[in-house]
């Protein structure tokens, strides 16, 4: 019975794996259903089990990389005291930099092709968990009385896009002059980030 429930979501899985290689590779532009049901080792009607067409599994990879990006910093806030409210923003914050960073090209390949609807840059709770998870701790630290602000879903939005314009910033740096990019300048960019998340939430009081 076990096996029956793991094998339809091991196969998605399968096919999400193959279409992140071929996007990694190639682009969304080169991506195919042939290519993919090749790689997974399935057959292609297989494939429409899962996914009506090439876009759903592109927007099926756009909320992988972003539930996977939340699961992490998830794990990484929950190392902290829950009462620190403060501690778990900046940890969120540097976090969110670093990861997408680390991720560049996939993020920029999945997010940035023509014709695409860029969901991840978008501070709305209501598509994009990982904006959620930002107006969770920020709703959570002002009730708390940790942080000092009038509208916590409003200030989601406005640290969630200076995170998101922090990382494109940096990310277009690199590529644009990578010999003068280096550690030192994502270091001072990110301690900027965090002084700014200081002085606009708090400390309440």
């Amino acid at each position: 019975m076990r096996q029956r429930t793991e094998a339809p979501e091991r196969r998605r899985d399968d096919l999400l794996d193959a279409a992140r290689e071929i996007v990694l590779e190639k682009g969304v532009a080169g991506l195919t259903v042939d290519e993919v049901t090749a790689r997974a080792a399935v057959a292609k009607g297989t494939f429409y089990l899962y996914f009506r067409s090439k876009q759903q599994l592109v927007a099926a990879l756009q909320d992988r990389f972003v539930d996977d990006l939340t699961a992490r910093q998830r794990i990484e806030l929950d190392q902290l005291d829950t009462g620190d409210w403060m501690g778990r923003l900046l940890l969120w914050m540097e976090s969110s930099i670093r990861g997408y960073l680390a991720h560049a090209h996939l993020h920029d390949a999945l997010f940035h092709h023509p014709g695409s609807h860029d969901a991840a840059h978008e501070a709305d709770p209501s598509i994009n968990a990982h904006a959620a998870a930002l107006v969770e701790l920020l709703e959570a630290g002002t009730a708390a009385g940790a942080f000092r602000l009038f509208d916590p879903r409003a200030a989601a939005i406005v640290l969630y896009n200076t995170m998101h314009g922090t990382a494109d910033h940096l990310v277009e740096q690199a590529q644009r002059r990578p010999a003068d990019h280096s550690a030192d300048l994502v270091d001072t960019v990110v301690t900027e980030c965090l002084e700014l998340c200081r002085r606009y939430v708090g400390p309440a009081g």
